[in-house]
């Protein structure tokens, strides 16, 4: 069965105005202006007269957030875009929220905690028809942050200590299969945890999104790097020894084996086969 959905899975800080941003912004209210990312959501949206569906659960800020969201598209000439704050099972299994998604050309998870969300849409109504929707139309499900972490079937879990060895994956959405997301990879030095949840699980591989960087996900494997950073991708099938290589102690980490690459915009990989293409 081929998937006719895209996802497209964001490191966050997605949002750029005229003016230069901190290098290491927080997950706040952003000026948004003319993010490429956004226009390309805008761009995988087949019917110009379906909505954007905007989800803030994650976010601590919710109200603030929708809003410049839909200033942001507004100004990529996108107007048709609703905001959705739900907190509970009960809230998102509602009828009038399912009917929007039945109905949206694309929906769109902010960040900010990436645990709020599986909590809320986890095993509900809501997520099996967003999958169902995925698998069987074009639809587009994006996520910046904690919604592109989300994304995968194993998810880091929200802070988690870097230089702890034991870095602690729970369930996801498993919109993508044997993969684990990590954002904001560069700025908030990523790459250790992410290599250990990899050396801990060689089956699933490492994604790590820079800010303002994301990949495109067509036919449920094939990936396409978007954005102005860089995507490094983790692969764990060449460790010798997987359940051994990562040591207790708190700076005894040792990998062996590990496999690295570094890509950048318009570079393709598949996931089901793990190969640059």
């Amino acid at each position: 069965m081929q998937i006719k959905g895209t996802l497209i899975a964001i490191g966050g800080n997605e949002a750029k105005s005229l003016r230069h941003k901190p290098v290491h912004a927080q997950d706040t209210v952003q000026s948004f202006m003319t993010s490429g990312i956004l226009r390309r959501i805008v761009s995988e949206v087949k019917n110009p007269n379906a909505f954007i569906e905007v989800i803030t659960t994650a976010s601590s800020i919710p109200e603030e957030v929708g809003v410049r969201y839909q200033r942001a598209f507004r100004k990529l000439g996108f107007p048709n875009v609703r905001l959705m704050h739900p907190t509970s099972h009960e809230h998102v299994d509602k009828p009038e929220c399912l009917a929007r998604i039945a109905t949206a050309g694309a929906v769109l998870f902010s960040g900010g905690d990436q645990f709020k969300l599986t909590s809320v849409f986890r095993e509900s109504a809501f997520a099996s028809l967003l999958h169902q929707r995925y698998v069987n139309d074009e639809f587009v499900i994006a996520g910046t942050s904690a919604g592109a972490m989300a994304m995968t079937d194993l998810m880091l879990y929200p802070g988690a200590d870097p230089l702890k060895p034991d870095v602690l994956l729970y369930p996801g959405l498993s919109l993508i299969h044997n993969a684990i997301i990590d954002t904001h990879f560069l700025v908030r030095g990523r790459f250790r945890r992410l290599a250990i949840a990899v050396a801990n699980h060689p089956t699933h591989i490492g994604i790590g999104l820079e800010e303002d960087t994301g990949i495109l996900v067509r036919k449920g494997s094939s990936v396409e790097v978007i954005g102005s950073g860089l995507v490094t991708i983790i692969d764990g099938r060449s460790l010798d020894d997987p359940n051994k290589t990562v040591e207790r102690a708190r700076h005894e980490i040792f990998i062996e084996n590990l496999l690295v690459h570094i890509l950048r915009d318009g570079n393709n990989f598949t996931l089901k086969d793990k190969k640059l293409t």
